[in-house]
């Protein structure tokens, strides 16, 4: 980043200490490493930190000085206004990395990831860098003697989490500041990118515009509890070798109705936009009326979403629909068509954590979508998104 050699010296340490931390591994590989440091699985893997008491001792060793620097240039001394620009980036660039980057924060919100200042803002309302050092000192000489089987409680809870979301934070700097991987160029095949990402699906110029009348379609389809059976035959069929599904047109429409709700989800998201129609019978959609009475008895089958998704989907779909997740669950759902549709072939060889989160999500997806449409008042920015109404 040009500029660099006029941050202070403070900021050049800081930058330092990011890049010493990230020399070996990536953001991943650390939040993986203090996941298990200070939540320990109940095994003797041998991936476990007090394994490896060099490890930890070098993560440890590492982990300090972005504690020190952090508060030191953002909560100590006064700004270096030089630095909090170089690692801002605006709305345009922020999608733009999302694609280029291999790994995109989970745990920071959007204004953060523009500028992680603000995390090391929150992270430092209530601690101090000296109550991050104790804390993890503390548990550097219980893994070191192999005593980490503690009680997990919330005041180590509130350390932990603050600390991925530092970690995700100084990864963002390194790779804006460091490696500049988020300025790498794609030239044309950025859009193919995109692309590639959400997949549009050949969505006409009506969808693309108003992407809820795809949900409204699915909808209009089977009600909740009748395409969440759907799922879940199509679920057991793509990890049964023995059968295999007979109804393949059925299937394979609604394989497209899926991917439909994706890239609908993606266009709501990255677009801010909001579902409102009013509802004085229940909603109308384009071929069947969902009444007061049919809503109320959906709301018995939404019971994958966490609570503060089912008060406000948005806030579900706006921490989804990435690119990378998109992306994921759309190769899952073709490795279970090919299975399904094969009696020789079966997803149940593959990691059984992985494929129970590709089937919750497309839970918690049409619960979501259901919810919005069947009750356009879940929202709280309303003003700040565009209004639908028929």
């Amino acid at each position: 980043m040009e500029g660099i050699a006029n941050f202070k010296k403070e900021t050049m340490a800081f930058i330092d200490a990011i890049e010493n931390f990230f020399l070996s591994d990536g953001v991943g590989h650390h939040l993986n490493f203090l996941k298990n440091w200070i939540n320990p699985p109940q095994n003797e893997f041998d991936y476990s930190p007090q394994k490896h008491p060099a490890k930890l001792l070098g993560f440890y060793e590492k982990l300090v000085p972005l504690f020190d620097y952090s508060d030191l240039i953002f909560n100590r001394i006064e700004a270096d206004t030089a630095f909090v620009k170089a690692i801002e980036l605006d709305e345009c660039n922020l999608e733009r990395e999302s694609v280029v980057l291999d790994y995109c924060p989970k745990l920071l919100s959007k204004g953060e990831m523009k500028n992680p200042k603000f995390t090391f803002l929150d992270i430092f309302i209530f601690f101090e860098s000296d109550s991050y050092k104790i804390v993890y000192k503390e548990w550097l000489l219980a893994g070191l003697e192999n005593k980490l089987d503690l009680d997990w409680d919330q005041y180590v809870a509130a350390f932990y989490e603050n600390t991925m979301k530092m970690l995700e934070a100084c990864w963002l700097i390194h790779e804006r500041l460091i490696t500049k991987n988020s300025f790498k160029s794609i030239d044309r095949y950025y859009h193919m990118a995109m692309f590639e990402s959400t997949s549009p699906l050949a969505f006409d110029q009506e969808l693309f515009d108003d992407p809820f009348k795809a949900i409204e379609f699915f909808f209009s389809l089977d009600n909740l509890a009748g395409h969440k059976t759907y799922l879940k035959k199509w679920y057991k069929m793509a990890l049964s070798e023995a059968h295999r599904l007979n109804d393949v047109a059925d299937y394979f429409f609604l394989y497209n109705q899926f991917t439909k709700l994706l890239n609908a989800g993606y266009l709501i998201a990255n677009k801010k936009l909001i579902y409102q129609e009013a509802l004085p019978e229940g909603l109308i959609t384009a071929d069947r009326f969902i009444t007061s009475e049919v809503y109320n008895k959906g709301l018995f089958e939404v019971n994958t979403l966490a609570p503060e998704h089912i008060e406000n989907p948005y806030r579900f779909v706006a921490s989804f629909f990435i690119p990378e997740k998109i992306k994921q669950l759309r190769l899952g759902l073709l490795e279970w068509l090919y299975a399904a549709f094969s009696a020789g072939s079966s997803i149940k060889l593959m990691d059984k954590e992985f494929l129970f989160e590709q089937y919750e999500a497309m839970l918690m997806i049409m619960e979501a979508f259901f919810l919005m449409i069947g009750n356009p008042s879940l929202s709280d920015d309303v003003r700040e998104r565009r209004h639908y109404a028929e």
